[in-house]
């Protein structure tokens, strides 16, 4: 089986509101996302078939006629609480766009062996859902800090160390930006709409980042005096730290543009 992806972008407004609540109850409860405001959306669908005797699973320009009908019509430059018949009664969160999707695209996209396989849902460019079916979601958030460290093991030589980690063994140390992808599992909340309160998820993995943001992690984190601070361990380190927090699937750094580390954090 082939599973195709295709991009797709729209702009919308939207507000989140639970009707039997007061405005200052909403307000209390959503901030400023109580009030109209819009995000540049970028929307990633997967379809999963087998190859026909035309080499191909699915013309892609048909799969882009198909999902543009629907997003051009009741997405794109639309206010969606207004507009579109299903955010009349639910919250138009990042979570419940993706699953009226999952169902609109279900509908012109199955059929002929090709099947939805899978929604990406970004509102702008730090959080993202990604829905597959069934009864869970995964959410993520980006975050950055920024450290310095040296790679270098006590037990080896100075020569020894500069062969294993290069550069990386700079007596001096050296540092990154680093970027943080922290990734949640569950299901969207039937009132609110959430899978989790942003605000909650912000707050639990920035007192973790506070541990390590500007710092150099040799010396100034206890848990890397006895650990290397590759960036392998750093997601150990975040990992453990998050893992009684947070409904944690998966965490991911990018060190570099060019090294991205992923860690599973389930078991």
């Amino acid at each position: 089986m082939f599973v195709i992806k295709r991009r797709f972008h729209f702009c919308a407004s939207h507000r989140y509101s639970i009707p039997e609540l007061s405005p200052q109850e909403n307000e209390r409860l959503f901030g400023k996302l109580h009030h109209q405001h819009g995000h540049n959306y970028i929307l990633f669908v997967g379809i999963r078939g087998s190859l026909k005797p035309t080499g191909m699973v699915m013309n892609i320009k048909d799969l882009k006629e198909r999902v543009k009908a629907i997003v051009d019509e009741k997405y794109d430059h639309r206010n969606l609480n207004v507009e579109h018949p299903a955010f009349r009664t639910l919250n138009p969160t990042t979570e419940n766009i993706a699953l009226v999707l999952w169902k609109e695209l279900s509908g012109v996209v199955n059929g002929e062996g090709i099947n939805l396989h899978s929604i990406e849902l970004w509102e702008g460019k730090e959080l993202k859902v990604e829905y597959t079916g069934g009864r869970s979601m995964i959410l993520s958030r980006e975050y950055r800090f920024s450290a310095g460290h040296r790679l270098y093991d006590p037990n080896l030589s100075d020569e020894e160390n500069l062969r294993l980690y290069g550069k990386c063994s700079n007596p001096h140390g050296h540092g990154h930006d680093y970027t943080l992808r922290v990734h949640v599992e569950g299901w969207p909340d039937e009132k609110t709409g959430f899978l989790i309160d942003i605000r909650e998820m912000d707050e639990k993995v920035m007192e973790v980042i506070e541990e390590l943001d500007h710092k150099f992690l040799n010396e100034e984190v206890e848990f890397f005096r006895e650990h290397l601070p590759t960036t392998e361990n750093i997601l150990l380190y975040i990992c453990s730290r998050l893992r009684e927090k947070l409904p944690l699937r998966k965490i991911e750094i990018m060190e570099t543009e060019n090294n991205i580390f992923e860690l599973e954090c389930t078991d």
